[in-house]
């Protein structure tokens, strides 16, 4: 039975979106949004480019006077973050903003406001990042920012361009990892379990989970970093009680995962297109496992990057062996790929002609990774152009080539054309021919004694010829980088007219057309992993009335249906955002909390946090009419399937989760931090500091801990009155307060400053993760308290989720309290 023509005109006209200017800023739409990610992070890569072509122009001959040192680390720094934050994970969280819905079988991503405020975010940060040009402040500490050399003592004013940049950056990560996770895991066609989702997901399920954590952990590291420059901490001065080494170990926590994260979504990409072009694809199985191990493992390797820094030789031999376990799992799925290729004799059309060349490579870097894990080898090697030309077989290889594989693969679902072969082909062995003739002499010049980071070398290395070839093969890698952005242009008005599926693939982004206002108006149903290969299977007639049931419907609001994330059995009917311009003015907030920071224009930075909440409130704040329609909607009647809900069955619920999830591992960082510092210290606290009092902070973190659990017990079987849930709001949002204005009256006399030392700084930057954890709390229960007055009818159904997500949120904020004080107060006295 298809829709009605009355719902099928609302429909359409529910999830049609604004657009020109100003109503582009206000677009939620995943297809958009995902576009602009990949647009603006592939202009950052052109950037970048240039910058390294000026650097190779320097390199081409020895004492050469092109750049200077000082323009050289500019360049230097200014390549390798636009490469690392600012193109390679944006163009991939992009890409699966465009594709997850579609290959999903959802109508768009779990929280479509939060996609587009990632965006503005990423795009503000990029902007911070190249800002320092205007003024002559350009970071010249190299993308990874060590310290000392980074530290107040040393780096130039740019700095804080750098690490308010990145933290920026940071944040519109995680954002866009939570969107992702909760996405794969409860946004999938009715049917589809995990055992039936396309590789694709699999990759970016377990990429998204390393952003939330491993960005965190940089994020943390940016704002030690950044307090020392503008608030005079000292975590990283080693005269004040830090420790410079504190920075190697935080940015490599994140750094090593940031290898896997770039590459793990390649991998789902190439598994997509060889099983299209080979009509199979062997060890599903066995690649899910090794995504799985790559993604765990990945997490343990980060003193691999740090053999040189005088660590304990036990401790290396650990990550050593860790480090060669890990390429187990990456030669899984090359065997698998080429098992699945193997006697198929598919076309070589130009996306199997990038992957291929995407395996060459990444298999030499794999071996050179290899070697790079011996101890030994990398001792001798480690500032040497060796590692250069290791880490660009990985990342370029690992990450480029798939992705170039991808936008011809999927170019035609976006525009509805096909990107020219013969200049795909062209661009393919401009960029494959010129990128090893780059990358490969480098290893040889390594050996030879070429060192990194330096932007001249000695006539007497015997390298000048390799550094000629080096140089001139860039610009023909880079010629080929430029053919594909003409073939991508080109063909938007002159390419040919793609049918629905010119590969024959068989996910689910084929069975469209071209990408719509909406995906699917009406669900698909999937029960095998190839599901248009195997369209032909009978379906569960439960599901197939379900979908036709929800055949653009409902009409009047944006939904979809949530399933079970390992069953992929439709659970519930969910509430998708509509457009709005809050999250950009949420973003403006950030943007003035940046520059604020920078111009150390503090009461500037409060209003940035102003504009910031305001923008926040007005975002979330329910639409009353629209939640008159949810109540009047009858498909829960209808279908089986709720509305409201709670727990799992709940977006914000999830969401949630992830905030406190964030919380937590920031507070987890924090914690290291404290200990590594008190591990180094000749005494703790430092500078003849007596031992933190037990009594008075125990009374203020317990005073959270009791309320917490008086404010739970008041909410406790809410739903037979009205009045309980609403004093259980009053009760948290007033015990926030009165911790907070206890724990500022104590830190106002406290005789340690962060300013004097690094015990000083760590103590005082705890209590203030823990006040914004707090703060958070307030915010949200005093919302929830707002909501709940205006609610005068089925306020039980409609605010239930509210309730678990407030009540949850303060047993985690007493939790945290208990570590801190535990942390803080405790500690010193036991250790």
């Amino acid at each position: 039975m298809s829709a009605s023509p009355e719902d099928t005109k609302a429909f359409n006209e529910t999830w049609k979106e604004p657009s020109g200017f100003p109503g582009g800023l206000a677009t939620v739409d995943n297809i958009r949004i995902g576009v602009r990610y990949m647009a603006t992070a592939f202009s950052f890569f052109l950037i970048a480019g240039v910058f390294a072509l000026l650097m190779r122009i320097q390199l081409a001959v020895p004492d050469n006077h092109f750049l200077g040192p000082v323009d050289y680390n500019r360049l230097f720094t200014m390549h390798g973050t636009t490469m690392m934050y600012l193109f390679a994970v944006p163009f991939m969280e992009g890409l699966a903003a465009v594709f997850l819905p579609f290959m999903l079988g959802t109508r768009e991503l779990a929280y479509p406001r939060l996609t587009a405020l990632s965006y503005w975010v990423y795009l503000f940060s990029g902007l911070t990042f190249f800002s320092g040009y205007l003024f002559d402040m350009v970071a010249d500490v190299g993308w990874f920012a060590y310290t000392p050399l980074s530290a107040p003592a040393f780096a130039t004013s740019g700095i804080d361009f750098w690490l308010v940049g990145l933290g920026a950056a940071e944040l519109a990560g995680i954002a866009a990892g939570a969107e992702l996770t909760v996405s794969i895991l409860k946004l999938r066609a009715p049917g589809m379990s995990l055992a039936k989702m396309p590789l694709f997901a699999w990759a970016w399920l377990v990429t998204a989970v390393m952003i939330v954590f491993a960005f965190t952990t940089l994020f943390v590291a940016t704002v030690l970093l950044e307090s020392d420059h503008a608030l005079g901490t000292h975590f990283f001065s080693d005269a004040k009680g830090g420790n410079h080494l504190l920075w190697q170990h935080l940015f490599w926590f994140f750094g090593h995962p940031e290898v896997y994260i770039i590459f793990l979504p390649a991998t789902g990409i190439v598994s997509m297109i060889v099983g299209t072009f080979s009509r199979r694809l062997h060890g599903y199985t066995l690649i899910v496992v090794g995504i799985l191990v790559t993604g765990f493992l990945s997490f343990g390797l980060w003193v691999h990057h740090m053999y040189t820094t005088g660590l304990p030789e036990l401790s290396l031999y650990f990550f050593a062996s860790a480090s060669l376990v890990i390429a187990l799992a990456s030669g899984t799925q090359i065997f698998a790929w080429l098992s699945s290729l193997w006697g198929t004799q598919p076309k070589l059309l130009a996306p199997l002609l990038f992957v291929l060349g995407f395996m060459f490579i990444f298999v030499l870097g794999g071996l050179t990774g290899v070697m790079l894990a011996i101890v030994p080898f990398d001792v001798q090697v480690h500032d040497t152009f060796f590692l250069v030309a290791h880490f660009h077989y990985v990342l370029i290889g690992g990450a480029v080539f798939p992705m170039m594989a991808a936008v011809h693969y999927w170019a035609p679902k976006i525009s509805g054309r096909m990107l020219s072969e013969r200049l795909g082909k062209w661009s393919f062995w401009l960029t494959f021919l010129g990128f090893n003739f780059t990358f490969f002499p480098m290893h040889i010049m390594g050996l030879l004694g070429m060192p990194r980071r330096v932007y001249t070398y000695r006539a007497d290395l015997g390298i000048d010829g390799l550094n000629l070839a080096v140089t001139i093969a860039a610009f023909v890698m880079a010629a080929g980088f430029l053919l594909i952005a003409f073939n991508v242009i080109w063909s938007l008005r002159y390419g040919a007219v793609a049918e629905k599926n010119p590969w024959g693939g068989d996910s689910l982004e084929w069975s469209l057309l071209v990408a719509t206002q909406v995906l699917f108006p009406r669900l698909p149903v999937v029960n095998s992993r190839h599901p248009l290969w195997n369209a032909n299977e009978p379906q569960e007639p439960e599901l197939e009335r379900l979908v036709e049931t929800l055949d653009h419907r409902p009409a009047d609001w944006r939904a979809t249906v949530l399933v079970n994330a390992i069953t992929g059995k439709p659970e519930a009917l969910v509430r998708l955002s509509t457009w709005s311009y809050m999250p950009f003015v949420t973003s403006i907030g950030i943007m003035l909390v940046t520059i604020a920071t920078i111009a150390r224009l503090y009461l500037l930075v409060a209003a940035g946090v102003v504009v910031t909440v305001a923008g926040l409130i007005c975002w979330l704040w329910p639409d009353p009419a629209e939640t008159e329609r949810m109540q009047r909607e009858t498909l829960p009647q209808e279908t089986g399937l709720p509305i409201f809900t709670t727990g799992a069955k709940s977006l914000p619920w999830l969401g949630m989760l992830f905030l406190m999830a964030v919380f937590g591992w920031s507070l987890a960082t924090l914690f290291y931090s404290y200990f590594y510092l008190r591990l180094y210290a000749p005494h703790w606290p430092l500078d003849g500091l007596p031992l933190p009092e037990l009594l008075g902070p125990a009374l203020i973190y317990g005073s959270l801990l009791i309320g917490a659990i008086a404010a739970v017990c008041a909410w406790h079987r809410f739903g037979r009155s009205k009045i309980r849930s609403q004093i259980g709001f009053a009760a948290s949002l007033v015990v926030g307060i009165v911790f907070l204005g206890l724990r500022w009256a104590d830190a106002w006399y406290l005789e340690v400053s962060p300013r004097a030392n690094a015990y000083g700084s760590i103590f005082h930057m705890l209590g203030w993760a823990m006040d914004a954890i707090v703060l958070t709390g307030v915010g949200l229960s005093a919302a929830a308290l707002a909501r709940s007055i205006s609610v005068t009818q089925d306020w039980e159904r409609i605010l239930a989720a509210q309730v678990q997500i407030v009540a949850h949120y303060w047993i985690f904020s007493a939790a945290s309290a208990v570590l801190v004080y535990a942390v803080l107060y405790l500690s010193p006295y036991l250790i």
